[in-house]
């Protein structure tokens, strides 16, 4: 029905937006946005599958775990839809049309001054439908689902009340009532008092006699009984929420630019094919399909041939198995794994499943960066421009491609830039392939705002990678596999979860498990002597319950004595797990005035000095090391994927999996002998991981050893597997069905912080100081921190600039400031203290003026290092 059914004759003066002074637009109506609004709903069900997505998450609804009949399905999917079409009928309120809209031709009502319309869509459409579930019976329904119904409608009117704001908890209570059923009754009582709030409502009537919230009320112990599935409703009503805020975007940016936004994902008008060629042109691509069309006279080395192998075997197995959601991706190090990760994920968006766009997402800045260079090595430019595979996180600018024209001189000097659309694209992930964050992504499925969750009905139909799971927060691993299995579910969404050191998330999941490992002969790789023997173990230092620091480097410089004595290279890598054990064995190596370049990377480093170090450390065109001899000084910042191939390694032990991800950092090419890896026990490992099962297991036990040498990690998260579910069966605030509880209660707000990944306090230092680079064609350039925050600050501030050209001019700003942040948050001494010293703040970020003397050089890369214990000894009172 349209919403012009719902209006009294004449309505059509009812204006849902109007345009800037001088521009000479016409209005637009309610009635024009509405159905705008719905047109958007359609195009997202067109190229994205988002009908499908509703259908499934409403046929996985079930009472009393029965399902809902096809006509209880029907009037579901209806509903959500018409939550979507009439999310904005409260600006009926003829105050909201005088106020906001400034239409002159609303006559005069005798109204307090209440502009509000979202609540008021909330009332009016439970007011509809309502009335219309009085006349419908559901044929073979239990008794219950008419209650449910009822719920649903409340749920619906919640995220409709909620839709210019943030989702909360929507059975927060407020006294015998939630704070949404007071408001709706509130609200109502106002109407009733004031009826011409509804003037322009053809059933006022009706909703000035109807006890609302009376019916609510009667219905609510289907909110607080598991009557009903969980986890199929969260994903609907988040869908919901983000549809409505994504078509309502589409709609307005439509109205105000005059023109639609195109989707980018792959689709018959934007073809897959020439990225699928572009890929089989590599190198890499063509030396396996050597082993596959001639594996008895293949040319390949050892190594390639076992990579082409492993290739092989994931890709075949990967297309047995196309019914599977999630797939599990464990490989060895060195391996090849982001090959094998780009060709799975272009196999299933080639595999007719309706996949249309493909998402990396990884812990770290640095995996993202370095899986970037990959793409843009693997595919040339021009093929990039036509279809863009953006990074999207914190500290990437957004850059339009008139602007990159404008850069190379083959566009206008001052292009006129379409912040808006670049920003949505953004915004609503409109690229055939991204690159993002693992905080980014959680943002995008449990985030609040409404701009977070703009994203999330874009999900549907895509290939998601997940790089490195295992460096997620244990306590939340039962959590976020019941998730990822229903949103892959019901979103059609295919999830590669890959690593080195992959736990079996399957034991946390009671019953039947929609995954598929992708590597089904593990023995015959992690086993081969290529990858097993890679690196040479040696356990003998851990029968010193405690390393002293003169102990360690006696051992170290040992080791290069007898390096040099044998006339071999060595580039040493030595990891601590605090900063402090890292800086002061950095100091001790610096008095030993050893002739070796030598290099420190902790995250009190910036971006900048972290490439220059990688740069030094890498290898020239011909696969030579720049440097054959160097050390380096580390904490876990070296770990997870960080493309350092080194000779020797130190280790402060901590956990199993971490063990594993340090040595990947030795002998990655797993083309050079006599490579060593050395553990000692400095720091003890509770104090840092203090809530992390994996502490209980580590390498004082000879077991764990024996794990860590054979590559084979299942004992060890078996047994962290079987503590997870012991500690969510305890009678406590941990137990599951709490959990589950505040999911199918839809306590939006409960969720979102259960599942954050980072839960500690993160300060921000932005050190004012001299920086020095060079950029992307070699030119030296200089950068002033202090002039930097100040255009920070002034962009910020500027409310006359529009929001999103402020939005894409402070992404690109922010990349620059990345040069002068640093982290300041985790405090291991059992509190955590923010900065002490600054002067201004910025939501989390501290800005420290003259910051040169909490800055030293590194003579190695010319770039400035955070010298934290400079800061923290400075003598200084907050000036705030």
């Amino acid at each position: 029905m349209g919403i012009g059914a719902y209006l009294i004759d004449g309505a059509e003066i009812l204006l849902a937006h109007t345009a800037k002074k001088g521009t000479g637009k016409e209005p637009e109506s309610l009635i024009e946005h509405s159905n705008l609004v719905l047109h958007y709903v359609d195009k997202l069900s067109e190229h994205n599958g988002l009908s499908s997505a509703i259908q499934r998450a409403v046929a996985n609804l079930t009472v009393q775990d029965e399902p809902l009949t096809l006509a209880a399905q029907y009037w579901v999917v209806k509903c959500f839809r018409q939550a979507i079409y009439l999310h904005d009928l409260g600006k009926i309120n003829p105050v909201f049309q005088k106020k906001k809209m400034g239409n002159q031709q609303i006559e005069k009502l005798s109204l307090p001054g209440d502009s509000n319309h979202a609540l008021l869509s909330a009332l009016l459409y439970l007011d509809i439908h309502l009335a219309e579930l009085d006349e419908i019976e559901f044929p073979g329904a239990n008794s219950l689902v008419g209650n449910f119904m009822k719920q649903v409608l409340y749920v619906f009117a919640y995220v409709i009340s909620r839709h210019h704001t943030y989702l909360a908890n929507i059975e927060e209570p407020d006294g015998e009532e939630t704070s949404f059923e007071k408001q709706l009754q509130l609200l109502q009582k106002k109407i009733q008092r004031y009826p011409g709030y509804v003037h322009y409502y053809r059933y006022k009537e009706r909703l000035c006699s109807r006890e609302i919230i009376a019916e609510m009320l009667k219905s609510r112990y289907q909110r607080f009984t598991d009557t009903h599935s969980p986890f199929p409703f969260y994903v609907l009503a988040k869908l919901l929420y983000s549809t409505m805020a994504a078509c309502d975007f589409y709609a307005t940016y439509a109205y105000d630019a005059e023109r639609s936004l195109e989707f980018q994902y792959f689709s018959k008008k934007q073809e897959l094919r020439p990225v699928l060629e572009a890929f089989h042109n590599t190198e890499i691509y063509r030396g396996v399909q050597e082993l596959r069309n001639n594996p008895q006279t293949t040319t390949l080395s050892p190594i390639n041939r076992l990579r082409s192998a492993l290739f092989l075997a994931t890709e075949a197995e990967l297309l047995r198995n196309l019914d599977k959601q999630l797939y599990y991706l464990e490989a060895p190090t060195g391996s090849g794994k982001t090959y094998m990760s780009i060709n799975l994920g272009l196999k299933l968006l080639n595999s007719e499943l309706g996949l249309n766009k493909l998402i990396y997402v990884f812990p770290f800045n640095a995996l993202i960066e370095q899986t970037k260079l990959t793409l843009d090595k693997i595919f040339p430019d021009e093929l990039r421009n036509q279809y863009p595979m953006p990074v999207i996180n914190s500290i990437t600018p957004i850059i339009s491609k008139k602007e990159e024209a404008a850069e190379t001189g083959n566009g206008e000097t001052e292009p006129d830039f379409d912040y808006k659309s670049v920003l949505l694209q953004r915004q609503m992930l409109q690229y055939p392939v991204m690159l993002t964050s693992h905080v980014n992504f959680f943002n995008y499925l449990f985030g609040l705002g409404r701009e977070s969750n703009l994203a999330f009905t874009h999900l549907c139909n895509s290939v998601v990678i997940l790089d490195e799971i295992q460096s997620y927060k244990n306590a939340i691993w039962k959590e976020i596999i019941h998730f990822l299995q229903s949103f892959a579910k019901l979103l059609n969404m295919k999830i590669i979860i890959m690593s080195a050191t992959l736990p079996n998330w399957d034991l946390l999941v009671a019953g039947e498990s929609d995954t598929c490992s992708l590597v089904t002969e593990r023995e015959q790789y992690f086993q081969n002597p290529l990858f097993r023997n890679r690196v040479q173990l040696h356990f003998e230092l851990l029968e010193k319950k405690v390393i002293t620091e003169e102990e360690l480097l006696a051992e170290v410089l040992k080791k290069l004595k007898d390096r040099q004595a044998q006339g071999k290279s060595t580039r040493l890598l030595i990891e601590f797990i605090t900063k402090g054990a890292a800086r002061s064995f950095y100091r001790c190596l610096q008095s030993a005035k050893l002739d070796i370049p030598l290099f420190e990377l902790t995250g009190d480093d910036s971006n900048l000095l972290r490439k220059e170090v990688l740069k030094q450390l890498s290898k020239d065109e011909k696969d030579n090391f720049y440097l054959p001899n160097a050390i380096v000084v580390a904490t876990q910042v070296i770990e997870a994927g960080v493309d350092i191939d080194m000779d020797i390694g130190f280790k402060d032990s901590s956990m199993l999996d971490s063990e594993e991800q340090f040595l990947g950092r030795i002998n990655r090419s797993c083309l050079r002998p006599d490579c060593h890896a050395y553990f000692f026990n400095m720091v003890k490992t509770t104090l840092i991981y203090r809530a992390d099962q994996r502490t209980a297991y580590d390498l004082q036990d000879e077991g764990c050893q024996k794990m860590l040498q054979d590559k084979d990690f299942s004992g060890f998260y078996h047994l962290i597997m079987e503590k997870i579910n012991a500690e969510r069966q305890k009678a406590n605030l941990k137990n599951w069905s709490y959990f589950t509880a505040s999911v199918q209660q839809l306590q939006f707000k409960e969720v979102e912080e259960a599942m954050r990944l980072i839960t500690e306090k993160q300060y921000t230092l932005f050190i004012a100081h001299a920086v020095a680079y060079k950029n992307e064609d070699g030119e030296a350039e200089q950068l002033d921190g202090a002039q930097v925050w100040e255009k920070f600050k002034v962009l910020l501030a500027d409310r006359e600039m529009e929001y999103a050209e402020r939005i894409v001019k402070l992404s690109q700003i922010k990349e620059k400031m990345a040069y002068f942040t640093f982290n300041y948050g985790i405090q291991h001494s059992g509190k955590q203290t923010p900065p002490q010293f600054y002067t201004e703040v910025v939501g989390t970020l501290y800005y420290v003026p003259d910051g040169e003397r909490f800055m030293e050089l590194d003579k190695n890369t010319g770039a400035k290092k955070f010298n934290r214990q400079a800061y923290i000894g400075e003598e200084v009172s907050p000036l705030l």
